[in-house]
């Protein structure tokens, strides 16, 4: 279609020339006439229905066609995966409800010591301020919270690789927030199981974030939240206690990385804990979330019709490696909680757990190793 033959255009350009008329502005102001023809452009859009009523209705033909064709393809998939890797997702919904209990069974045995030990446990606050909880308390519910978001993450990274959307699986808040997850907690029992200076710096460093944000949100021309007094106090104490630095990239962590000044790069976190080997997996769900030319250009299929897909899609060495590393960091998280909350609380037959837990994991890992259920 040429441009001049174009309902849409035709009318855009009309009202952008009855503005000049009326003498709204200057023809010669570059910038203030595209910006009106972008007016009028999307005025002539919101009248579509009735300027290109022959498109209109083909949209929605086409719209009625693709429903059913849709559920078809989606359904394809699935089953597709079910078939070959069906006891590869029972092995991992195991771990995953291993992972669950474990989690109710650390939240009791934290509840009971807590009980226990109510009077000491608050006392314990964080830098001496009043309302931030720190030591063992603080330790305890971390850890707790960490193993409950890597169980729902998990969740969902099953939900999406049964269906057939491998680069949901690798994107933020799957199993790249996992891995994370699972460095975090076992940074933070580098220095020991009972020891609290690493957990009570990454407690206070929500301060960190929260200057993040503030500063993003000046950025934007807004007016961030002030800190209430308590936090300010916080602040205060932290950098008093542990220096500006803390405040930079993962100082919560310079005690695991003596001599060393923050920032410090979470790859050295990686390392630290032995998580290296996982990080080309932790790369690859970085690229995903990223609109760079090179994960956009990978995704060049040229079949279906389509030059790139806009369905889920059957990629069998997508599940099989990032559904092995999604239960391995969630044994870690998992194993790490319940270490902490026994060392923590007294109650070592809590450890029994972390067989279970073990045992679930070596179980599904070795199903996809072998490569689910392909004939042989």
């Amino acid at each position: 279609m040429k441009p001049e033959d174009s309902a849409i255009l035709r009318h855009a350009v009309n009202r952008l020339n009855e503005e000049i008329e009326r003498g709204k502005f200057s023809i010669q102001d570059e910038a203030e006439l595209e910006a009106a023809f972008s007016k009028t452009l999307d005025e002539a859009i919101g009248l579509s229905e009735e300027l290109t009523p022959n498109d209109h209705s083909w949209f929605q033909r086409e719209i009625e066609k693709r429903r059913p064709a849709r559920k078809r393809i989606m359904a394809r998939v699935r089953r597709t995966h079910l078939r070959r890797w069906g006891r590869g997702f029972h092995l991992f919904d195991e771990a995953l409800t291993a992972s669950e209990v474990l989690n109710a069974s650390i939240e009791n045995a934290i509840g009971a010591w807590v009980l226990e030990n109510e009077p000491s446990t608050y006392r314990e606050s964080l830098l001496g301020v009043q309302g931030f909880l720190g030591g063992k308390a603080l330790k305890c519910l971390l850890f707790l919270s960490l193993h409950s978001r890597a169980c729902s993450i998990s969740s969902e990274i099953r939900l999406l690789a049964e269906h057939g959307f491998p680069e949901a699986v690798r994107a933020r808040a799957r199993a790249r927030s996992l891995h994370e997850l699972a460095a975090t907690s076992l940074a933070m029992c580098v220095l020991g199981q009972g020891d609290t200076s690493v957990s009570d710096r990454y407690g206070a460093w929500t301060l960190a974030e929260a200057r993040k944000e503030a500063r993003s949100v000046s950025a934007q021309g807004g007016s961030p939240v002030p800190l209430d007094e308590a936090e300010a106090e916080m602040e205060r104490r932290a950098e008093a206690a542990w220096g500006s630095d803390f405040f930079r990239q993962n100082g919560w962590a310079a005690p695991l990385f003596p001599g060393r000044r923050p920032p410090i790069p979470f790859s050295a976190i990686e390392e630290l804990v032995g998580m290296g080997g996982r990080r080309d997996y932790y790369m690859a769900g970085n690229d995903a979330i990223h609109a760079g030319p090179s994960a956009l250009m990978n995704r060049l299929r040229l079949r279906n019709g389509s030059a790139f897909p806009t369905l889920s899609e059957v990629q069998h060495q997508t599940i099989r490696h990032f559904m092995a590393v999604t239960v391995i960091a969630l044994s870690d998280v998992g194993v790490a909680a319940c270490m902490v909350a026994a060392s923590l609380t007294g109650d070592f037959d809590l450890l029994s757990g972390v067989k279970i837990m073990r045992d679930a994991e070596s179980r599904a890992v070795e199903e996809f190793r072998n490569d689910g259920m392909r004939p042989r």
